[in-house]
């Protein structure tokens, strides 16, 4: 059964202000900023990771929230974000204008580099945002290093996850590892409006609850994820489940 947010997400003046402003490339949406915030309320982190800084829309609010609340350090995690034919560090000078600079530590590495190094430096986060390369192998290696450097009660968020890579990365994450789902159920997006028709239906036809995590998908999440972790875990050796 999935978590409920609480009352800081639902009722968060910061949404409807965001809602006036025109969304930015490679940003989120305002409604997707507005969950985003309400997770971060909720996990009262002092420790977050971000994989995937781009222009720094995340990376500000979260740092904001930092400053706000005693928080220690934000790490973002992207190799493109100094480089000139990429984003030419536009994350870290938002970041940086919003006097925020004393909170961030970008890394300029891959993920499957910096990830295992912050294994090895014996890193723990309380909350965890997943918007990187979005193959599945990349979104797979995230999710994994996520689950060992998060603590146990901690979050972590996924963008984009109704690209079908990311999306079947999420499902392995569900049936294989200790996660209780915050919010409404994943969905995938379909090309043939056949597709749609059809999934449309599905849920009309199926119980209320369902009717109510599509609505919220479309209203609210949108293409965020969120995860809260019961425990630490390997997968048994010859587990398998389908996902």
């Amino acid at each position: 059964m999935a978590m409920q947010l609480l009352s800081p997400l639902t009722n968060s003046a910061t949404r409807l202000r965001e809602l006036a402003l025109q969304r930015q490339p490679a940003s989120m949406r305002p409604e997707e900023y507005a969950v985003l915030e309400g997770l971060v309320e909720v996990c009262a982190p002092r420790r977050t990771l971000e994989i995937g800084m781009a222009t720094g829309g995340s990376s500000e609010r979260i740092c904001a929230y930092l400053r706000d609340h005693g928080g220690e350090e934000h790490v973002a995690i992207d190799p493109y974000q100094f480089a000139p034919d990429a984003w030419a560090g536009a994350g870290a000078a938002r970041v940086a204008r919003a006097g925020l600079g004393a909170f961030i530590r970008v890394i300029e590495q891959p993920d499957y580099l910096a990830l295992p190094d912050l294994v090895r430096a014996g890193r723990r986060f309380d909350f965890v945002l997943i918007d990187g390369w979005h193959s599945f192998d990349h979104t797979l290696l995230n999710l994994f290093y996520a689950d060992l450097l998060l603590r146990t009660g901690g979050i972590v968020a996924i963008h984009d996850t109704n690209w079908p890579a990311v999306y079947r990365a999420c499902r392995f994450l569900e049936t294989h590892k200790a996660y209780e789902r915050i919010g409404p159920r994943l969905s995938v997006n379909r090309s043939s409006w056949i597709a749609r028709g059809a999934r449309r239906l599905r849920q009309l036809a199926g119980e209320p609850a369902g009717l109510r995590d599509a609505r919220a998908r479309r209203t609210e999440w949108f293409a965020l994820g969120a995860y809260r972790k019961r425990a630490d875990g390997q997968v048994p050796n010859e587990f398998y489940a389908p996902f």
